[in-house]
């Protein structure tokens, strides 16, 4: 459960998460829906953060009310098992979701995209939404509007918030990081193909 408390442009955010509070320090980092953050004060029960107006801006988590749950995931150690995608933490934007269809075992979430993070977001790529870490399912494609879609299983639905999401809620996104660093080398290769540098 968290709750937001604002400080002019920013602000501190404490989340009741005793799972993920044990154990940790000031100044460890725990992701919170997906945005990576400092932790800055600390009990065995609940955690709180300082977020700044950046945060705040490239986010959903001024939207956050008393009581809502989020989802919580401590930085991993560097000798631990890996599994699954690359994550950062470091969010690029949010999305919204336009449609969500049930099957037997499974629920697709379409999330609408902007056109600045489409590129990023490949069939059976990676995404992260609300900092869980997905493999995307199907994609629009280079279109006006565009929008991908992830497929949920049942441990998903049940052990993230995800699973509650309706209609119209706003993620924070965060895109593969393979795929940022490739536009960004893609860039600097055409700059230099031109000659424009001195």
């Amino acid at each position: 459960m968290a709750r937001l408390e604002a400080r002019g442009d920013s602000a501190v955010l404490t989340v009741a998460g005793p799972h993920t509070a044990v154990g940790v320090r000031a100044g460890d980092s725990v992701c919170v829906n997906g945005v990576c953050l400092t932790v800055t004060g600390h009990t065995d029960e609940q955690m709180s953060f300082d977020i700044m107006a950046e945060t705040l801006e490239w986010t959903c988590l001024d939207q956050l009310v008393a009581g809502d749950e989020v989802n919580l995931e401590p930085a991993m150690r560097a000798d631990g098992r890996f599994g699954g995608h690359v994550v950062q933490g470091h969010v690029d934007g949010t999305a919204q979701l336009v449609r969500r269809a049930d099957a037997e075992h499974w629920r697709v979430l379409r999330f609408g995209l902007a056109p600045e993070l489409a590129q990023y977001v490949a069939m059976k790529g990676a995404v992260a939404v609300h900092g869980v870490s997905l493999t995307v399912s199907a994609v629009s494609g280079p279109v006006a509007e565009p929008w991908f879609e992830v497929s949920l299983i049942p441990t998903t639905l049940a052990n993230t918030v995800l699973g509650s999401l309706a209609t119209g809620d706003v993620v924070n996104i965060e895109t593969d990081v393979l795929a940022r660093y490739a536009q960004n080398l893609a860039d600097f290769a055409q700059y230099r193909t031109r000659g424009d540098h001195r």
